[in-house]
């Protein structure tokens, strides 16, 4: 029971505010299914796909590298690391163009506006967490979430009165946004002003070289693998054919954040204990770090099969099959569950520095990913894409699985 408690005592705070952050934006999807159109449901779910990708970014070319520094040792001068915050700057701002052209193309200039917008300062909120778990402030990371995800239900609340469209819907994400900075304070705002890019990016390039652009690859290759299904049939069938798709993944989003923000919690300790040489205390973080996310992935299956078999009508309109939502909600459990098990050996793998050897699985994984998807959307149905997901995830598993083995035979024959 001591060691049950120091586990949640270790994961509550960042799993609670992560999971409170993924249950409002299950809200705003829910808002959406029963308040929008079917091609406006698609549209909403892949641009928060983007969104989402947009983190794996950021954790990629800012954060990772970031929380590495300071946490290398305990006499590193985090002013000399300033200039990560404007890189951060011209990524979220790469973000809010894309998003902004992906919502002008499918919807309307208000749309573009307003989701240009929250793309950028999702980015910038992100990384205010991940300077937070990495400075292990985790209880800052926690109000901003709090913040984030309150204004987002207060924001609904309003909108089952008065209505919303997508535009509508963007504006509550970029008012969240806006409210969950408030946690870090305007010095934290001011700092990704505090250089010209031109200087940032000079200081920043070793950094790319010796990490930021092998986990970018890694990044690059594992989100055309994980969401290969989300990108190829928005493309081939459209957003009204990916919305069935969007539903099921629903379900997983908290199982998504969650995995993402332990992430940013445990890369930290893993970090720090691999580079004390403490490569025991590395290995059982691990071990938690999977054994808490496969707890949050079978509580979050026992909740999907409530609320699909008895109450649907929660989730479902006319307009969408409930045979097709079942069959994607039992093949993202099984995408979910990989995952699950993936993550903290990839997590591992990044705070030994194995960024090359990462980028190679990752790589590999993604050919069978894009291919396997492909033939599925064409020659099946779009909705047993994601078996094709889950394909290129098991072989990125056992990629990194052999990688972490290998790691764990050395340091025995060492010691």
């Amino acid at each position: 029971m001591r060691k049950l408690g120091s586990v949640f005592g270790r994961f509550g705070l960042a799993s609670l505010s992560s999971a409170i952050v993924s249950v409002s934006h299950l809200a705003v999807q829910l808002f959406s299914i029963h308040h929008l159109g079917t091609a406006a449901i698609g549209t909403l779910a892949f641009l928060l796909v983007i969104i989402q990708f947009g983190y794996g970014l950021s954790n990629a070319l800012v954060s990772t590298p970031y929380t590495i520094a300071v946490n290398q040792d305990d006499r590193a001068d985090c002013t000399s690391f300033d200039f990560f915050f404007p890189v951060n700057l011209l990524l979220a701002a790469s973000q809010g163009l894309i998003c902004a052209g992906i919502a002008w193309a499918t919807a309307s200039p208000a749309a573009a506006a307003m989701f240009g917008l929250a793309g950028t300062l999702s980015l910038i909120r992100w990384f205010g967490r991940s300077n937070a778990y990495a400075h292990h402030r985790p209880a800052r990371a926690a109000r901003s979430d709090l913040v984030y995800a309150g204004t987002i239900v207060a924001g609904l609340l309003v909108a089952t009165r008065t209505g919303a469209d997508l535009a509508s819907i963007g504006a509550m994400l970029v008012v969240a946004s806006l409210a969950g900075l408030l946690p870090f304070g305007i010095s934290y705002v001011r700092r990704h002003f505090i250089m010209r890019p031109t200087t940032a990016l000079s200081a920043y390039r070793p950094v790319w070289r010796e990490q930021s652009g092998w986990t970018l690859v890694g990044v690059l290759s594992t989100e055309a693998t994980s969401n290969a299904h989300s990108y190829i049939v928005t493309l081939l069938a459209g957003p009204a054919a990916f919305a069935p798709v969007a539903v099921g993944m629903l379900f997983f989003r908290p199982v998504n954040v969650c995995i993402t923000a332990l992430t940013q919690l445990e890369r930290p300790r893993m970090t720090r204990a691999v580079a004390r040489g403490d490569h025991d205390g590395a290995i059982k973080s691990e071990r938690i770090f999977m054994g808490a996310l496969v707890f949050l992935w079978a509580g979050t299956c026992v909740l999907a099969a409530l609320v699909l078999f008895a109450f649907p009508q929660l989730i479902l309109k006319p307009t969408l099959d409930w045979q097709l939502v079942a069959i994607a909600v039992g093949l993202c459990a099984l995408l979910s569950l990989v995952q699950c098990v993936q993550t903290p050996m990839s997590v591992m793998t990044q705070a030994r520095k194995a960024f090359r050897p990462l980028a190679h699985q990752s790589l590999r994984s993604c050919g069978v990913g894009i291919a396997a998807v492909t033939l599925l959307t064409l020659a099946v149905a779009p909705i047993f894409s994601i078996a094709g997901v889950v394909l290129s995830q098991l072989v990125m598993m056992l990629g990194i699985w052999q990688l972490d083995r290998k790691w764990r035979l050395s340091q025995r024959a060492e010691g």
